[in-house]
């Protein structure tokens, strides 16, 4: 199958499952009254896929070497702050859910545009992929999807918390660790620490995640909307 098509599946139909399952408790028919807008949410995912595939092309030519590696790893969460950091978003409890459906937007271009690079290279997986070459690419999309929605609502609770700059610089260390990371998986393609290095991006991305958008964001939702006088019962546990 045409890697086009393979790394279409692989980067839509895990962004749709993910943006179900987050999102699932906050909107209609889970709750009567959504906690965010979906004309917005989906303007800012439309957004992030633009963003995600400029990002994209600036890393294909800035993955060569480590330095090169954390200094997109941070430039990438500025540009996520900038983008966020207007004023119909500052304060605002939705604002945390317009970060996600950025970062969502922004993983679904990496993941699909890394899952092509790396599948057309044999540098990475040999002439020819088989069952395993296309699990590792699963994998690896995944990954890059989990780690750019858990960035992307880090940074959206900065902005609706009225703390931009704390959070992007938390969204900077995790993004730095996994890109680092990710940087040791791609230059150890032929060996065991090319494996190590995929578990510790899958560990450390999914953990993100799990924290920051299923444990944390309810609490986060029930803080900022506190703080703008709303009180409401029917926040998702």
């Amino acid at each position: 199958m045409d890697m086009i098509y393979i790394g279409a599946i692989i980067a839509f139909v895990p962004t749709l499952s993910l943006m179900y399952f987050i999102l699932r408790k906050y909107t209609y028919p889970a709750v009567e009254r959504p906690f965010f807008s979906d004309p917005t949410f989906f303007i800012l995912f439309s957004i992030g896929l633009v963003t995600g595939t400029i990002l994209l092309a600036a890393y294909s030519y800035l993955m060569g070497t480590l330095m090169y590696v954390i200094f997109f790893s941070i430039i990438e969460c500025l540009i996520l702050v900038v983008m966020m950091n207007l004023k119909r978003y500052r304060g605002k409890s939705d604002s945390v859910f317009y970060g996600l459906g950025l970062g969502l937007g922004a993983g679904c271009s990496m993941d699909y545009g890394m899952v092509y690079l790396v599948g057309q290279s044999s540098e990475y997986l040999g002439d020819s992929i088989d069952f395993v070459g296309y699990i590792i690419l699963a994998v690896l999309g995944v990954t890059l999807l989990m780690q750019y929605t858990a960035i992307g609502t880090i940074i959206g609770e900065g902005i609706a918390r009225h703390r931009p700059m704390e959070f992007m610089v938390k969204a900077m260390i995790i993004n730095v660790v996994f890109y680092v990371t990710l940087f040791v998986m791609l230059l150890n393609s032929d060996n065991t620490m090319f494996y190590l290095a995929l578990a510790a991006a899958v560990l450390e991305s999914s953990m993100s995640l799990y924290y920051t958008d299923f444990v944390q964001l309810p609490r986060v939702v029930n803080d900022v909307l506190r703080m703008e006088g709303i009180k409401r019962d029917d926040i998702p546990k």
